[in-house]
């Protein structure tokens, strides 16, 4: 069952205003979720900050995107703005990267469910928006961000591995007792596929350790 929404007017009042509202309340989905699930959990202090929390774990810091949707996917963007000032045509939306946060955590607005996206995924389907059928693995996957001693290390788990050696990534398959995965790789969700060996291990590694929690 969805929850009820905007059952006062608000945006009748002021155009736009529940959709910020909205927001706000997909962030504090995630950030209760968070704290129950048993995490410390620091908000950001104004709107602008270039995430929106930092989950802690043990002592490994993770910098958290919230990104929610009532829709069938999540907008993993950035750089986003409106207003006259904007030139028209000259668009700076980019893909989340690296730079901007370790996970992006899609907030399901009619239900509350949480989608717990490493970064890594996010950079190598590169999307703008972001299937939830695409990431579906990673649906309520609280435990990623708990450094998986089997597999990951904390400084894997927070940075990624991207730039990890082929041999500690083969290594990790290894451990996950699944073979290197073929090229092209069907990319779940999407019609797109991967092509660089190295993008396809990393992939296949996050989503494995998904469905192993």
């Amino acid at each position: 069952m969805s929850w009820l929404k905007d059952i006062t007017g608000v945006d009748a009042v002021k155009q736009g205003t529940f959709r910020s509202l909205n927001g706000a309340a997909d962030e504090s989905i995630f950030q209760g979720r968070a704290c129950k699930a048993g995490f410390y959990c620091f908000f950001k202090a104004w709107r602008d900050m270039p995430y929106d929390a930092i989950l802690d774990y043990e002592g490994n810091l993770l910098r958290v995107e919230v990104k929610g949707s009532s829709g069938t996917s999540f907008n993993v963007t950035r750089g986003t703005r409106s207003g006259s000032q904007i030139v028209r045509g000259n668009s700076r939306t980019r893909t989340l990267s690296r730079d901007d946060c370790d996970f992006v955590v899609g907030v399901d607005s009619d239900t509350g469910d949480c989608y717990i996206i490493p970064e890594d995924v996010v950079e190598i389907i590169d999307i703008h928006n972001l299937s939830k059928n695409a990431v579906a693995e990673f649906k309520e996957k609280w435990k990623l961000f708990m450094h998986q001693t089997n597999y990951l290390t904390k400084e894997e788990t927070r940075d990624g591995i991207r730039n990890a050696s082929n041999t500690r990534l083969t290594s990790i398959l290894t451990a996950l007792q699944i073979p290197v995965p073929t090229l092209p790789l069907k990319i779940t969700g999407t019609r797109g596929s991967i092509s660089n060996l190295q993008d396809a291990m990393v992939y296949t590694i996050w989503k494995e350790i998904a469905n192993n929690l």
